[in-house]
Order: C-alpha cells, then structure tokens, then sequence
C-alpha cells in the first residue's frame, strides 16, 4: 500500500489524497486532531491510511455504514475536546446526509475541517455502459449518481466560512495548511475520479 500511496495520481484516486491528509494529520502533532470518517470508499480507505497515534481520537460511520453521522460527530467532538482540531474526511454521498450542520460549524466557530471526497456519486459517477443505457427512462442519470463536480464548497461560504475546491496535491496540501492553522470551519472539495471507487462486492451498479 505505501508504493501506492507514494505516487501522485492526478486525476485524484483515494489514496493520493489520503496520503497528503494522513500527512497533514501527522503534523499537526499533541494534542493530535480528532478524525471524523463517513463514507463507502472514502471510509474504508481511511481506516487503512488515516492512523490514530493518540487514544479516543477516531469516530466513524461504524460496520453497518450509518451514514449521516459525521457532522454531528463533528459538532460533539469539537464541543467536548475544544483543545483538538476536528477533521473529518467525508465521501459526498455521506456529507449529503447532514451537511447542512456546516451552519451549525459556522455559526459556534467551531475547529473543524470538512474534507470532501467528491467522485459524482455513490461509489462514483455515471459509469453505466451505452448498452445498459435503455428504456423508457434511459436520459436519466443512474440512481446513484450526483451532479459531476458539484461545488460543496461553497456551501459552508453560504454561511461565512471557508472553501476550497482542490484537485492537485499542491492545491490540497496548500488548503490543509491554511485551514488546520485557522482551526475554522472549513470545507475542501476534493474532486476525484469518478472512476476510481468501486463498488461494495464489486457488483458494478446493481446494488
């Protein structure tokens, strides 16, 4: 996995983002942050990459992928540890269930950083083939699906924090830089290949 990791995939898979976090995480040093992690791929990958050097430091979606807990566990970490940075690397589809509370992050001023992991979709975008692409409702996109690059960044500057929209390693190493020294509400868009996920049990799009 570190020969993996070591490369610089452009356009982003997972593991050259979750390398630079890891990295950024290291540094900061003690007290270390407290990693919030939701998501299907973005999850599973960061279990693997994203280490924990300090005890009590790590909350997650859990086996059974409740998915809607990582704002929330955001906003309790930040309150009962107000002496840690909170980061939280989210898949968009996991941040689309409570990511309305960056207002919340916004309006306490709160120290999280919101890390997006955005690849269009559940396990990623549209990757159906021309020829499963059929019927009465072939024009409309695959049930698990987003808009291609949307903009989640700009959600939390809705409310007066900070965003960037990144998709470089220098561009994300910069934005963790400057949103872990500001320990302000902030959300890095991190926009990913489509293509690089893969679905739970490799079934394709059927599940």
């Amino acid at each position: 996995m570190e020969a993996q990791l070591a490369k610089d995939v452009v356009p982003f898979n997972f593991l050259t983002p979750m390398r630079i976090i890891r990295d950024a995480i290291s540094g900061v040093g003690s007290p270390a942050p407290i990693l919030v992690s939701e998501g299907a791929n973005t999850m599973d990958i960061g279990r693997a990459v994203l280490v924990q050097t300090e005890p009590r430091t790590r909350l997650d979606a859990g086996t059974w992928g409740t998915m809607g807990v990582g704002l929330g566990y955001c906003i309790a970490a930040a309150v009962a540890s107000p002496d840690r940075l909170v980061v939280a690397v989210e898949g968009d589809s996991g941040f689309g269930f409570s990511a309305m509370e960056v207002e919340t992050l916004v309006r306490y001023q709160l120290p999280v950083v919101v890390i997006v992991f955005n690849n269009g979709g559940v396990y990623g975008g549209d990757r159906r083939s021309p020829e499963e692409i059929s019927g009465p409702y072939k024009d409309d996109p695959a049930p698990t699906s987003f808009v291609p690059n949307a903009g989640y960044h700009t959600l939390i500057e809705a409310f007066g924090g900070k965003g960037y929209l990144v998709g470089t390693p220098q561009e994300l190493k910069d934005a963790l830089l400057k949103s872990f020294a500001a320990r302000k509400p902030a959300v890095i868009n991190v926009i990913i290949d489509p293509f690089a996920g893969a679905e739970s049990g490799r079934l394709q799009h059927k599940n």
